[in-house]
């Protein structure tokens, strides 16, 4: 009987401790799944919920491992943030395990502490995702020696592969080119991530000392001119030069040849031609030399590339140097890199027709023995020209064509661009992007093992625009994407590296952007997740890799910031420096240097009896980072109609003079620098000193808007309208598709014809000409072309300082642009703002003459006090906006006056400008539409005179007209 009762008491006891564990285990997984459910971050706002997966307990080891779903594990982590989390769950667990060492894990059992980026961590710093001792210890692939500044702290000699998504491709199925995303307000993402990359991410990253290549074509140019040894007097003139008999022989292996004006799939450039190649030589009365000399049939800018080979006893310090429109500029190439493809040096202005002034020239003096090697060099981007099936070429511009016809362009091998064999572009697409980074990179210290050709790149950067609808109108925003294990399930690179590196590097990207744009435009930045997913830009490249989904193109909030400049500028100036400090920390550098912004006040005038000139500005403090400050300045010069010298480094003034001649128009750029680089510059300034002395002008840049396009935005209609103002973009754009047909709101978050953004083709391969800040050299050339006036010049800001000397001035000659105050603007760009009526009162008061012209100087200027200036200061009313229909020509000044009436690549164009009317009984009419509505007034008072133009006087497309035009003007405005 008492064994009975013990056997009885342990089963007992056994039940009881098995429901007891079952109830703690239950009270358990309801108080994770309650705190997980409750779990909430700031602004952090994933497409999933977040979520516990599972969990596990060791109740010997009294352990608790979480495992979290991936929505929760790609938040942003940081120090005090995991820690407060890992203390909040503790004490919201049942006992006892609320005293278990706690784990929180996500799919690969990896620690959620792991996932804090190295640069946050103070204290256990994963080594294994650094570079450590691995670097890259000769001369960057590409040097520019013109450079007039020296960086130190930014990304000097880092190498840095980086492109747009996407672009047009070959459907074999459907035998036709066509986008790989949709068309979606105004614009497709092949399109759109181009506008970002280009005119502003990769300058930045130039500015700051890097090498960027990019899978794609970079340069806008349609005209292509390629000057080769193999056809000598094709496109310009090849031509050697030698010296203590020593002569350029040609390589046994292949070179470039363009030897068909299209290429085909089994094309394959690089291979069709030859190179030549010499002894190098430190003396130089032994320097031969190779030039190539093209021959433009158009004046305008191209980007420069060169090509050679690398060869075992290459130099690392081949002499380039570039003539062109702003003097010669210098660059030392590492030829032991980098062969046999385009190499990039920069973009320069180029005269029409075949010149010695507008040329490039190597020479063999180097450093080192060995030798230089010479092939072709290509002016301009081109045309695409890859034939498919039997739809030909894509007819568009080669940049807009998507990376597998770039690669087999640059002389890519097979492998890189052509896996499928040309039955595949899309895929073979997606994988050229990846697969090109690799093969350049190949053999590296960053990439050991893996053949290429050794240019030092240490990471891949992917830039897209995602797809998504918010419903309630709010940001989709930025999501984050990083392959943390390759195709065999390995965790390291081949350097050793580890594969989370790729992680931080995204999680930095995002991480900056969200702050920066959240700050920058006064919204809430939307983060979303930070996805560890097996993508092939982001698991092939064999060194830290990302994809930044910017924004949702799909979603009409974000494409409000989207096709805003002002947008375009910060988002790239964010990725830049999320960039820099990923590259920075990755090399134990604790410190860097953000580049400054564009100075500000920027004022040119004539001095010391008008043969000299004043050029002061003011440096742009940075909100954003205490550390962007100026050292230093550049200043840069053009004379006549060249173009920009390579600048002069000057101290850390806010003042210079400068001696000029009389004669000579004279136009000035000013950029800040430091020891991370250079900043974008300010805009052109110009100065004139008549042969013999006469009225100076003041010229008064009062256009500085940027802007996306036109919104529609009413209860059952949403979207852009370009016909009715596409906007005003940084210098150019190329993102527009073309306008946009279904504004219905019920079909947001559709593609094709039936959904909401649904937009043409028609503007696509079309350059629109934007802002391009350099106005007052318009202006002031039309001024000089009499030799009868001098002329200064000066921002909008400088102008309305009150110290500056307007009084000085016989007469200020307004540009107020394409400047206008609409709600679709990010920034407020009134046509005379409060400041700008104070100064032009105050001037007209003292017997000041003025000269304004503007596309929307009456319509902008509605509200009460901004009436009274203009028709009591100025002498003009609104008199409606100029009828769409009208001829692109106004009657005026006993002439035809032909002006850009719509959008186009040269300039920028006057849309719907103003008709404006006389106020004064002394004013009338001076010009007038070809419908007869008033164009301009003209009035001549007793104390000053006033001529008001309803269009932009730069957007007079003929020259000689503006010449003829602006001496009529200042006769009347001088009383003559």
């Amino acid at each position: 009987m008492r064994r009975g009762k013990s056997l009885l008491c342990i089963l007992f006891l056994f039940i009881a401790t098995a429901a007891s564990g079952q109830t703690g285990e239950k009270r358990l997984s309801e108080a994770l799944k309650s705190f997980f459910s409750t779990y909430r971050l700031p602004n952090y706002n994933p497409r999933e919920i977040m979520r516990m997966d599972s969990f596990r307990t060791d109740d010997r080891a009294r352990k608790l491992s979480v495992y979290a779903n991936e929505p929760f594990c790609s938040q942003p982590f940081t120090p005090d943030g995991v820690a407060k989390l890992y203390k909040s769950l503790s004490l919201s667990l049942p006992q006892p395990y609320n005293t278990y060492t706690l784990s929180i894990l996500n799919r690969n059992g990896w620690d959620i502490r792991e996932l804090i980026p190295n640069v946050l961590r103070t204290a256990d710093e994963d080594r294994s995702r650094l570079w450590g001792d691995i670097r890259f210890n000769d001369n960057p692939w590409v040097t520019n020696l013109s450079r007039s500044y020296t960086v130190t702290e930014g990304l000097e000699g880092r190498h840095l592969f980086i492109w747009p998504s996407h672009g047009r491709y070959y459907k074999g199925a459907e035998d036709k080119w066509t986008w790989q995303r949709p068309y979606l307000f105004c614009t497709t993402e092949d399109l759109l991530t181009q506008s970002f990359t280009y005119p502003f991410l990769f300058p930045m990253l130039e500015n700051a000392g890097a090498v960027v290549a990019c899978p794609r074509e970079r340069d806008t140019q349609t005209d292509v001119i390629v000057v080769d040894n193999d056809a000598p007097t094709t496109n310009g003139l090849y031509l050697e030069t030698t010296r203590n008999d020593v002569a350029w022989s040609t390589s046994p292996d292949s070179g470039f040849a363009w030897k068909s004006p299209l290429i085909f799939n089994d094309d394959k450039p690089f291979r069709e031609g030859t190179s030549r190649f010499i002894p190098t030589t430190s003396r130089r009365n032994q320097t031969s030399s190779v030039s190539w000399t093209p021959r433009f049939e158009r004046s305008g800018s191209y980007a420069v590339y060169v090509a050679y080979e690398s060869r075992p006893n290459s130099v690392s310090d081949a002499r380039y140097t570039v003539y062109h429109q702003g003097g010669r500029t210098q660059f030392r190439i590492n030829q032991k890199i980098g062969g046999s493809t385009w190499v990039y040096l920069g973009t320069f202005q180029f005269e029409a027709g075949q010149s010695r002034e507008n040329r490039v020239v190597l020479t063999n003096q180097s450093d080192y023995r060995g030798v230089v090697s010479a092939d072709a060099v290509r002016f301009g981007g081109g045309m695409g020209i890859s034939e498919r099936g039997t739809a030909g070429t894509s007819h568009l511009p080669r940049f807009l064509e998507a990376a597998r016809y770039y690669a087999q362009w640059s002389g890519m091998p097979d492998e890189v661009y052509n896996s499928e064999l040309g039955e595949n572009d899309y895929v073979d697409d997606i994988r050229t992007r990846s697969y090109m980074c690799n093969y350049l990179g190949g053999g590296s210290p960053y990439m050991p093992g893996r053949k290429g050709q050794g240019v030092p790149f240490e990471l891949a950067l992917a830039l897209h625009t995602d797809a998504g609808v918010r419903y309630d109108g709010s940001i989709y925003g930025t999501l984050g994407i990083c392959t943390t294990a390759d195709s065999r399930g390995f965790f390291d690179y081949a350097s050793g590296l580890s594969r989370k590196a790729s992680r931080d590097f995204a999680d930095l990207l995002i991480s900056s952007l969200v702050r920066d744009l959240s700050a920058e435009f006064r919204t809430t930045w939307t983060r979303r997740e930070l996805w560890d997913r097996n993508y092939g830009e982001t698991r092939s490249p064999d060194v830290p890799s990302a994809i930044v989904e910017l924004l949702s193109h799909q979603n009409f909030t974000d494409m409000r910031y989207a096709h805003d400049p002002n947008f375009k500028f910060a988002l790239a100036r964010s990725v830049y420096k999320g960039i820099l400090q990923f590259v920075s920390h990755e090399h134990g550098l604790d410190h860097y240097t953000v580049q400054p912004l564009p100075v500000r006040k920027f004022s040119a005038l004539l001095v010391e009896n008008e043969e000299a000139v004043e050029l002061s500005w003011e440096p742009t403090p940075d909100s954003l980072e205490s550390g962007a400050v100026p050292t230093g300045y550049v200043v840069y010069v053009k004379e006549n109609d060249g173009d920009f010298d390579n600048g002069r480094r000057v101290p850390p003034t806010s003042k210079l003079r400068l001696p000029i001649s009389r004669g000579v128009r004279y136009a000035f750029r000013v950029t800040a620098v430091n020891s991370g680089g250079e900043s974008f510059p300010s805009e052109t300034l110009a100065v004139y000193s008549a042969p013999q002395p006469g009225p100076e002008v003041l010229i008064v840049n009062g256009f500085t808007r940027l802007s996306g396009p036109a919104v529609v935005d009413r209860p059952d209609s949403l979207g852009f309208d370009l016909t009715q103002d596409p906007g005003v973009p940084y210098h150019y754009s190329t993102a527009f598709s073309g306008p946009q047909v279904n504004f219905d709101r019920s079909a947001a978050g559709l593609e094709g014809p039936e959904g909401l953004g649904f937009s043409l083709g028609t503007w696509e391969g079309n350059r629109l000409a934007g802002n391009t800040f350099d106005y007052t050299e318009a202006h002031g050339s039309a001024i000089a072309a009499a030799q009868r006036y001098s002329y200064s010049s000066c921002s909008r800001a400088a102008f309305c300082d009150p110290d500056f000397p307007a009084d000085r001035f016989p007469a200020v000659d307004y540009i107020a642009g394409l400047e206008r105050d609409v709600p679709y603007n990010l920034r407020p760009y009134k046509s005379f703002d409060k400041a700008v009526r104070r100064r032009l009162s105050d001037y007209c008061a003292r017997g000041g003459n003025v000269l304004v012209s503007g596309a929307y100087i009456g319509s902008d200027m509605q509200e009460k006090d901004e009436r009274k200036f203009t028709e009591d200061v100025l002498k003009y009313g609104f008199a409606g906006t100029a009828a769409p229909e009208i001829a692109a020509q106004v009657d005026g000044l006993r002439m035809e006056i032909p002006f850009y009436l719509t959008p186009n690549a040269d300039h920028y164009a006057a849309i719907r400008p103003d008709a404006i009317r006389p106020t004064d009984k002394r004013a009338f009419a001076a010009f007038a539409y070809s419908n007869g509505q008033p164009a301009g007034v003209a009035y001549r008072g007793e104390r000053y005179n006033v001529l008001a133009m309803g269009f932009p006087f730069e957007c007079i497309s003929d020259r000689h007209v503006r010449e003829r035009a602006m001496d009529a003007m200042l006769r009347f405005l001088f009383g003559k």
